[in-house]
C-alpha cells in the first residue's frame, strides 16, 4: 500500500540513480524538473511529485511485505492503437496477488519531451528499465489471460498513475471550472428570467471575478514555487551562457534574440546536466548511472568547423542539446567550451556530420534541444502562461463573464444601484486583470525580448 508525506522544505533534490525525471514543462511547471523523480531507495520505490495544493510530497510504494510491488506486467498497445497512437502503453506494477499498485506510463518520464515511440522504445529511453532493473522488480509482457484480466474503475485507473504532477496545480483547475459553472448557473438563470434579479447579477459577477484573480495568484505562487525549488539544488559545478557566432547570412536557422541570450543556459551540477532553453523549461539529464550518457560528441561538418553537440548513449539514438553556432560559435566560446566538457566529465569525441545535417535547421540544432525560436510570433505563442482545462476558450469566456458583469448591472440599475456599481466595478477590474498581462507580454516581447542580437564579428 502506497503511503505519501509532505516533504520539508529545503530538502536537496538529488536521489540516488537510477531516477526518472519528468518531461521538461515551462512556467508553473518548471518546478518539476528539480523536484519531481522517481527513483528507489531500496526499501521502496519513492514517487517525489507535486500534491493537490502545488506542495511537494513524497509517495512510497514498498518492495518487501504484504503490500509490496512484486512484479511488472509490460502492456503494449493494440494493433489499431499503436498506428493511431505511437506512445501508448504502460508498465503496470502488480502486488502478490495480482492487483495493480501503480502504473508507469513512459512517455511522461522522457526528459527530451513527449515523443511517440513505441512502447518498448520508451521503456529503455526514459530509464524505465534501469529503474525496475535496480529495484529487483521483474518485468514481464502481458499475456492475453493478463489483458483479459477485470480493469479497474477509470477512477481507480487515473489515480494508480505516476506521475511528477500537472503544470498547473490542481486547485486552479478545479476553482477554475467551479467558477465557470456557477457563472453558466447565473447567466442562464438571468436570461431565462426576464426581470430584475440583483442577488443573481451581483453573484454571476463575483463568479467571474474569481477567474482573473485566481489566474493573477496561481502566476505570483508559481514564482515563488519556482524560485524555492532552485534554492534546492547544489551549486553549479558551470554556468554556461549563449555565445552566438558571427552570422554569414541569415539562412542558417533562427537569429539568436535577447530571450535566447538572457534566458537559455547550461549547467552541470554533481551527477546532473540541466538545459534551460528560453522558455524557462529544464531538461535534466544524470550523467551518472545506467541511463548516463556514453560520451559527449561534438558533430564536425563537411567544412571541418563544429556544427553541434550531442550526448551519445549505449543504447538509444543520440539527443543533439546545443547548436554550435548559438552557444560556442561567438567570443568566448571556445573557453566555455573547455569548461563545459572538463564540468560533465563525459567522454568527449568528434563526429562527422552529414551536410544535410548542417543545412536543414531542424536537424541541425536538434528537435529537443535549447535554441532559438523560428520567429517572434512563435516566442510570444511559446512563452505565455499556460492555459488550464479548458485551453484557448479560457481566457475568451473570461473576457465575456467580464463583460457581461457591465451589461447586466444596467439592468439593476434602478432596483438595486449598489449591487449595480459592484458588478460594473469587478466586471471593469476583471477586464483590467485580463488584458494588463496581455498587453505586458506582448510589448515586452516585441519592444525587448524578440530583438535579434546583433552577431559582431571579432575579427572584422
Amino acid at each position: 500500500m502506497a503511503t505519501a508525506d509532505a516533504t520539508p522544505p529545503g530538502r536537496s533534490s538529488s536521489v540516488p540513480e537510477p531516477a526518472l525525471r519528468p518531461a521538461p514543462l515551462r512556467g508553473p511547471g518548471a518546478e518539476l524538473s528539480t523536484w519531481a523523480r522517481l527513483f528507489t531507495d531500496g526499501d521502496a520505490l519513492v514517487l517525489r511529485c507535486r500534491g493537490f495544493f502545488g506542495q511537494r510530497r513524497e509517495v512510497r510504494y514498498p518492495l518487501s511485505g504484504q503490500h509490496r510491488i512484486s512484479r511488472a506486467l509490460l502492456i503494449s498497445p493494440d494493433a489499431d492503437t499503436a498506428r493511431s497512437y505511437p506512445g501508448a502503453g504502460e508498465i503496470r506494477l502488480l502486488d502478490p496477488a495480482g492487483r495493480p499498485v501503480a502504473r508507469l506510463l513512459p512517455d511522461r518520464w522522457m526528459v527530451s519531451g513527449r515523443q511517440e515511440v513505441p512502447i518498448d522504445q520508451a521503456v529503455e529511453r526514459s530509464g524505465a528499465g534501469a529503474l525496475l532493473r535496480a529495484a529487483g522488480i521483474p518485468v514481464v509482457r502481458a499475456s492475453r489471460a493478463d489483458l483479459a484480466a477485470p480493469r479497474e474503475s477509470r477512477r481507480r485507473e487515473l489515480s494508480l498513475v505516476l506521475e511528477p504532477g500537472p503544470q498547473l496545480p490542481l486547485w486552479y483547475q478545479a476553482l477554475r471550472v467551479t467558477a465557470g459553472c456557477l457563472w453558466l448557473l447565473a447567466i442562464s438563470v438571468l436570461v431565462i428570467v426576464d426581470r430584475s434579479m440583483p442577488g443573481w447579477v451581483l453573484f454571476a459577477a463575483v463568479a467571474a471575478f474569481v477567474a482573473p484573480v485566481a489566474r493573477l495568484l496561481v502566476r505570483g505562487v508559481s514564482t515563488l514555487r519556482n524560485r524555492s525549488a532552485a534554492e534546492l539544488d547544489p551549486s553549479p559545478l558551470v554556468v554556461i551562457s549563449p555565445r552566438p557566432a558571427p552570422a554569414a547570412s541569415e539562412q542558417d536557422g533562427a537569429t539568436p534574440t535577447v530571450r535566447f541570450v538572457s534566458r537559455a543556459v547550461l549547467r552541470v551540477f554533481p551527477g546532473e546536466l540541466s538545459v534551460v532553453d528560453q522558455y524557462g523549461a529544464d531538461t535534466r539529464r544524470p550523467l551518472a548511472g545506467p541511463s548516463a550518457p556514453q560520451a559527449l560528441v561534438r558533430l564536425i561538418g563537411p567544412d571541418g568547423h563544429p556544427v553541434a553537440v550531442e550526448l551519445r548513449y549505449a543504447t538509444g539514438p543520440n539527443e543533439t542539446i546545443a547548436a554550435w553556432a548559438d552557444w560556442f560559435g561567438g567570443p568566448g566560446g571556445a573557453t566555455q567550451w573547455q569548461k563545459f566538457r572538463t564540468a560533465t566529465g563525459l567522454h568527449c569525441e568528434d563526429r562527422k556530420a552529414s551536410g544535410k545535417a548542417v543545412k536543414v535547421w531542424e536537424l541541425a540544432r536538434g528537435a529537443y534541444s535549447a535554441r532559438p525560436a523560428p520567429d517572434a510570433k512563435h516566442a510570444r505563442r511559446e512563452s505565455r502562461f499556460p492555459s488550464s482545462a479548458a485551453k484557448g476558450s479560457s481566457s475568451a469566456l473570461m473576457v465575456i463573464g467580464s463583460y457581461f458583469s457591465l451589461q447586466f448591472a444596467t439592468t439593476v440599475a434602478d432596483d438595486a444601484p449598489g449591487i449595480a456599481w459592484t458588478s460594473a466595478l469587478l466586471g471593469v477590474a476583471g477586464l483590467l486583470l485580463q488584458f494588463a498581462p496581455w498587453c505586458w507580454h506582448h510589448l515586452r516581447s516585441r519592444l525587448y525580448f524578440e530583438r535579434p542580437v546583433t552577431r559582431k564579428d571579432p575579427a572584422s
